[in-house]
């Protein structure tokens, strides 16, 4: 036999361990990012970061920004709990239209994608919140933060704040100078199985993603059109029988203007109960129902209704790459003063323009 490990050689070899499995489970190899300040886990190191955007971004040109963010969704929680739903599809239907670019905010003569009926359910809190934030983001440094990043801040502290697990974002989007008329990207809430894994394979993202992702509707409401063809023209015989009839007298009609939670016992709070739903014929939409059409995907279910810890490490991983999605650098956007504004293509000089001028040197802007 040889000779026993010593605590330090025991401690290196579990390391090595834990990155194989942790490699093996998300399919992301080590690699550098620039990190300019922000306290990494092991598993926010493993994942895969596009030239342009770095951990702690910000922590130079305008160190209290993810603060600040932080500090306006908890204000707004205290008055609306349901907020945090409204923060975190935000980042979802704007990614999925033209890239992570906060062109969903935009609001230009020619119209807004929020005009589409496939954007109905943002919730105006959630737009005033970023307004908010961006307008507070202003005055400690103006000409600096994105809309984009925002958005993406404000979704990942709504996750925090209601029950979910805390975890960095790579940072340094650009927005976008325009919006797209076309939401035809966005999944529907009656998507069958291989439709989603469509919508989501278009965008780099895998079935895990998806099955992760999708736990999103632990938080939040559905309106009654979103599931009503569950109900009528009969019930679907996967809907737990008193939770169908609970729906039916929700909903009356297709076109009631009702809602319930996605996840009827714990709507408000960020956890794994809407994986639990299945188990008990509680699960609300076509397309949450509908990943049992596929094996792997609902193996995934059950593991996450059984283990919310890798719920949440997976759901932090596949929002950081869903955040990653056609983000813009450079000349292909801008530093938006408003949120709802574009500032014409030009960027406004600021008072940290010296800092901006640093970061581009150092690798940081990558403009």
């Amino acid at each position: 036999m040889g000779k026993p490990l010593t605590c330090s050689a025991l401690i290196a070899t579990l390391a090595v361990f834990e990155a194989a499995v942790l490699v093996a489970a998300f399919g992301g190899p080590l690699q550098y990012v620039p990190n300019y300040g922000a306290e990494l886990s092991f598993l926010e190191m493993q994942v895969p970061v596009k030239d342009g955007l770095a951990w702690g971004y910000y922590s130079k040109s305008c160190p209290k920004a993810e603060q600040i963010v932080a500090e306006r969704v908890a204000a707004f929680l205290k008055k609306d709990l349901g907020v945090a739903a409204g923060l975190l599809r935000l980042p979802f239907h704007d990614c999925f239209v033209q890239g992570c670019d906060a062109s969903i905010l935009l609001k230009l003569p020619s119209g807004t994608e929020l005009d589409d009926p496939a954007n109905g359910s943002i919730r105006k809190v959630a737009l005033d919140l970023v307004d908010d934030a961006k307008a507070n983001i202003e005055k400690a440094c103006p000409g600096v933060v994105s809309c984009a990043d925002i958005v993406v801040l404000a979704g990942r502290e709504s996750i925090k704040q209601v029950g979910g697990p805390a975890f960095n974002v790579p940072l340094g989007r650009r927005d976008s100078f325009s919006f797209s008329p076309n939401t035809n990207d966005l999944p529907s809430p009656f998507f069958s199985f291989q439709q989603l894994l469509d919508a989501f394979t278009k965008k780099n993202l895998d079935a895990t993603d998806l099955v992760a992702l999708s736990g999103a509707h632990t938080l939040g409401v559905a309106q009654c059109a979103s599931f009503s063809n569950r109900l009528r023209p009969t019930v679907d015989p996967k809907l737990n029988s008193k939770y169908a009839h609970y729906l039916l007298n929700t909903c009356p009609t297709d076109s009631t203007k009702a809602t319930t939670g996605f996840d009827f016992f714990t709507p408000n709070k960020f956890d794994n109960i809407y994986y639990k739903n299945f188990a008990t014929g509680g699960t609300l939409t076509s397309s949450d129902q509908n990943l049992d059409q596929n094996a792997q995907a609902l193996n995934l279910v059950k593991f996450y209704a059984s283990n919310q810890t890798a719920f949440f490490n997976q759901f932090l991983w596949s929002y950081i790459k869903m955040s990653q999605i056609g983000p813009k650098f450079g000349n292909n956007g801008e530093i938006r003063r408003k949120c709802t504004t574009s500032n014409s293509g030009k960027i406004f000089p600021t008072e940290e323009s010296d800092e901006i001028v640093s970061m581009v040197v150092d690798g940081r802007g990558s403009m």
